[in-house]
């Protein structure tokens, strides 16, 4: 990828070029200067992302570099010394339209001198000609905790009925898959878990579906998900060619975006994405290790793991980390075949206010996410091109143990927010609870017991290779690959061998929330309504999904006259229906025991809406003659 370097003998020049007036968190409108966002002397220095305006002009070389946006903000940056100057997001050729109607072209990263503050630097642009929009980077952090050795276990002593034959299943550490109430020797509560075990009697994943894991790097050559990495088949490995034109070299397995290079890297201190990983679709039925929920039967029918670098030991805020890193790999996952987004990773709760997230619905990080939702699966031509048309984000919900504090991203209404629940079905003792939770899933909980009670999945070992491992973690981290697992496994049952089209992102996610089983039955009061919509439930999902696209037939009614509609041909069984009448001068409607009445009043057409009081919402057209 080629940068533009810009030469730079002192930023008093760039003050020169630019007024130093503080700018005020209000600057919404084209005419009072740029936006602000996470402007603060603890941003991450020698990083600061600008927008510029639909009217700026962008000028490039012959060869594609940047030569100047407008004159005052070139001639600015022309005095900063050692500054890389690129587009943000990485110009793939292939989409570079669809880019430039979302606006992704106008955002760029500029790198700068670490001992100048982030705030200052902000400033001294706040008032160039052009930018709309000043965003300053912010630490993140993984939402998961420790590692920590896991216990020996008889596997004749504890053996569930898994339908696979890798032992650790077996000996129930995978309790979060099927919990039968006894964990090794601890009793627990049975059906506290993902329900997963029933799910693959329907479906074990497809190869043509693919998550992007945004965490530390994954180890692709782990015993137990080496077969189910993504493999970016357009590129010849280690020709030092751009072989797809996809704007990365020898990309094969996703992105290092922490190096801003190819070498995804992984070690026993750097195993959080490998653990997540294997939650999402470590290899079934190979005999060895452990089980991925969407990780197919062992006929190399498991879902593909992208790996999306965006996490190191340490964050260092340069080109490549940081915010600008989080950014580039969400949009590389849109337009390399992903179509969910897998994100164990936060800004640190209560670090970002409301107000200030309001103006985050300008930044790079939400244009990010609304392209990843509305593009993912989708060719440069518009039409679906991959098992969904459109991608979801997943996202953490936070271990600070804290209610109702935001913690970002994932409490934004474009995602997916995950809480985390133990052996027991009880909210774990570190999980974040909020009403903008959208559900809870296995996360573990060590205070149900120190050995068991955590989340078994793939590691790495402490020694000289890095060899395959498996471990105990616990956190929202580990709760959250449990739902992408899950909507992994979903997306492939309605894709099925036929490859049928049509799904959405918001089919999905309807279907996601409307499957859910009660978690406030495990819930004291304080946690009541802030664990989400429910509990995951992998098994009521895919019955929900594969009914995502039904429709209630049009209702024709004589005045007078009515008819009936059993609503659980149309809805998996629920325990409460709403309806709501666009005009009830036109047809009255009511529901008992599941079903629906509908009686004619007068003349005229009008709708009637059908929901199950969770997320799934059905329109039926009705005429009365």
């Amino acid at each position: 990828m080629k940068r533009h370097y810009i030469t730079l003998t002192g930023l008093l020049m760039l003050a020169c070029a630019c007024s130093t007036e503080s700018p005020t968190i209000d600057k919404t409108t084209e005419d009072s200067g740029p936006v602000m966002i996470n402007v603060s002397p603890n941003a991450y220095k020698g990083e600061i992302l600008i927008k510029v305006k639909d009217t700026t002009p962008v000028t490039k070389a012959a060869g594609g570099d940047i030569r100047e946006l407008n004159d005052e903000i070139a001639d600015a940056l022309d005095e900063v010394q050692t500054v890389h100057f690129e587009r943000l997001f990485t110009p793939d050729p292939r989409f570079e339209e669809r880019t430039k109607a979302e606006g992704l072209d106008k955002w760029f990263c500029i790198e700068y001198e670490d001992d100048i503050a982030p705030d200052v630097m902000a400033e001294l642009l706040s008032n160039c000609e052009g930018i709309a929009v000043i965003e300053c980077s912010l630490e993140i952090e993984e939402d998961g905790c420790e590692s920590v050795p896991g216990p020996v276990v008889n596997a004749s002593g504890t053996a569930s009925s898994s339908p696979f034959n890798d032992p650790y299943i077996n000996q129930m550490r995978q309790w979060d898959f099927n919990n039968t109430g006894l964990v090794g020797n601890v009793t627990s509560v049975a059906g506290a878990d993902a329900n997963v075990y029933k799910a693959w009697e329907l479906c074990t994943g497809s190869p043509d579906v693919i998550v992007g894991v945004f965490d530390q790097g994954v180890k692709y050559d782990h015993d137990d998900l080496a077969a189910n990495m993504w493999v970016n088949e357009g590129e010849i490995p280690d020709n030092g060619i751009d072989d797809d034109g996809n704007g990365y070299i020898d990309d094969i397995y996703g992105w290092n975006f922490v190096d801003n290079d190819n070498n995804i890297t992984s070690s026993s201190s750097k195993s959080h994405g490998t653990h997540v990983a294997g939650t999402i679709s470590a290899v079934n039925n190979n005999g060895i290790g452990v089980c991925g929920i969407a990780g197919g039967s062992g006929n190399n029918d498991g879902v593909k793991i992208m790996s999306l670098q965006i996490l190191s030991s340490s964050e260092n805020g340069s080109s490549g980390s940081g915010t600008s890193g989080k950014i580039r790999a969400m949009k590389y996952a849109a337009d390399n075949g992903a179509v969910i987004s897998q994100n164990s990773w936060g800004y640190s709760t209560g670090s970002i206010s409301l107000e200030a997230w309001k103006f985050g619905t300008y930044s790079s990080y939400t244009d990010a996410v609304k392209y990843f939702v509305k593009y993912a699966g989708v060719g440069a031509d518009g039409s679906q091109t991959g098992p969904m048309k459109g991608g979801i984000v997943v996202c953490s919900a936070g271990n600070d143990a804290t209610p109702d504090l935001l913690h970002y991203p994932s409490c934004d209404p474009n995602v997916i927010a995950v809480a985390a629940t133990g052996m027991r079905g009880t909210p774990a003792k570190y999980t974040n609870y909020a009403t903008w939770v959208s559900l809870s899933a296995p996360g573990g909980n060590s205070t149900d017991n120190s050995a068991y009670g955590q989340i078994y999945s793939c590691d790495i070992n402490d020694d000289e290779t890095n060899s395959s491992d498996y471990g105990y973690k616990q956190g929202t981290s580990m709760a959250t690959p449990h739902v992408s697992g899950a909507l992994a496994l979903a997306i492939s049952y309605y894709w099925g061998e036929e490859h049928k089209k049509g799904l959405t992102p918001e089919m999905l996610k309807a279907a996601l929330l409307s499957s859910t089983k009660d978690v406030n039955q495990y819930c004291t009061e304080e946690y009541v309504g802030k664990m989400g919509l429910g509990a995951l439930d992998t098994y009521k999902l895919l019955q929900t999904v594969k009914i995502a696209d039904v429709v209630i037939p049009d209702v024709t009614l004589s005045t007078g006259g009515s008819t009936t509609i059993t609503l659980s041909d149309y809805f998996i069984s629920t325990n409460a229906y709403y309806s709501m009448v666009a005009d009830k001068t036109i047809v009255k409607a009511s529901i008992s025991q599941g079903v629906l009445t509908l009686k004619g009043l007068k003349a005229g057409t009008t709708t009637v809406k059908v929901s199950d009081a969770k997320a799934t919402e059905r329109t039926i057209n009705v005429t009365v003659r």
